[in-house]
């Protein structure tokens, strides 16, 4: 029996794990599937070894503070690796802690194939030739990520972006349609939530003097966000759900958006936005140093320009962000220019299908690796 063993270290990679065990499944249903993600791939039909997902830590200070708990999760994975090794190590993004384990498994000639290239060309680029050291096949969701990877002979296939599989396999029902809602998606991690939220509020206050009839709906990833996106609101009047991101983006006349996954579901959705981010003032500082990019939310990045106005750090105020915000809610020229903007981005993501793409070169790399 093939067994693959898969690390996703935070939610959108447990959403994307998830969507890709059901697509390997769907190929061979006898493949055992184990290993590190969330409640997603859990459901999904992976055996969870760890929950990282729900508890996703990210920053440089971050990651230093919690450096004994990913030693010792190390180890255990990687004495799991010497005792019963999978047919094929699946990293997903996470590249910090993936590299680490990757890294042990090659040296145990265990297959690894790395899914979701962690952000090479923003920074640590030389990550790249320790990822063709590393991995068997690389498989990429980004259009300009593999000529990267060629370039230094690594076997890449460009399988599109899994977020186009995820949106078409959600029903929407139309829960938000009616009315003027505007959507509120402050991160699915107890941190950026706690940066970004009062900012969103504030932005949402003004927002509602102009516009007194919206409606602001928050999509939160489980009730412990629900509770400290409560807690933040106070006397704001929010409405907040539990998942259901693409009820609310499906009806959203416009959103406040921090900067990661979700800037690019809103993208397929086509709905004007303005991004946000704000993290520790060290992580900042080192990040200032060491990344190499103009801008900072996916949807510039594959546009390859800044469509989408960016508040980073000091600049994600209330101040600079309202009059941006007022002017893309209202009809007129600029709102019609990021409407088609997004539309060119979506349609430069390719097609459908990304998860049954990189479920078939999973398992060909499995059955090269097969020992059973």
């Amino acid at each position: 029996m093939t067994r693959i063993f898969f690390s996703a270290g935070e939610s959108s990679g447990d959403m994307h794990g998830a969507n890709l065990i059901r697509a390997i499944k769907e190929i061979d249903p006898a493949v055992e599937c184990v290993g590190l993600g969330g409640k997603r791939m859990e459901a999904a039909g992976m055996e969870l070894r760890h929950d990282l997902a729900s508890n996703a830590i990210m920053g440089f200070v971050e990651v230093v503070k919690h450096f004994a708990f990913f030693k010792r999760l190390y180890v255990e994975t990687v004495r799991g690796f010497e005792y019963e090794a999978p047919d094929c190590l699946v990293v997903i993004d996470y590249p910090g802690f993936n590299i680490q384990i990757a890294k042990r498994a090659s040296m145990l000639a265990i297959p690894v194939v790395w899914y979701i290239s962690p952000q090479v060309w923003a920074w640590k680029r030389g990550r790249v030739l320790t990822i063709a050291r590393i991995v068997e096949e690389m498989l990429v969701i980004l259009p300009f990520e593999k000529r990267l990877y060629d370039a230094v002979g690594v076997d890449c296939t460009f399988v599109g972006h899994p977020l186009l599989d995820h949106v078409a396999a959600t029903p929407i029902e139309g829960l938000y349609r009616e009315g003027m809602v505007i959507g509120l998606l402050p991160g699915s991690r107890e941190q950026e939530i706690g940066r970004l939220f009062a900012i969103m509020v504030d932005v949402a206050n003004g927002i509602r003097e102009q516009y007194p009839e919206a409606r602001f709906v928050v999509p939160c990833v489980d009730e412990a966000r629900q509770e400290q996106i409560r807690s933040i609101a106070g006397d704001f009047p929010i409405e907040t759900v539990i998942g259901k991101t693409y009820e609310v983006l499906d009806g959203a006349r416009f959103c406040l958006v921090a900067s990661g996954t979700a800037t690019v579901e809103t993208t397929l959705f086509s709905v004007p936005m303005v991004i946000l981010y704000r993290v520790a003032p060290l992580t900042y500082w080192l990040a200032r140093l060491l990344v190499r990019i103009e801008h900072i939310g996916l949807v510039n990045i594959l546009a390859g320009k800044r469509i989408v106005p960016e508040f980073v750090q000091h600049d994600a105020t209330v101040s600079k962000i309202l009059p941006v915000a007022l002017e893309l809610i209202a009809d007129g020229p600029k709102r019609e220019q990021m409407l088609a903007e997004l539309r060119a981005v979506r349609d430069a993501l390719g097609e459908a299908g990304a998860s049954k793409r990189a479920a078939v070169q999973i398992l060909a790399v499995a059955g090269k690796g097969s020992h059973g």
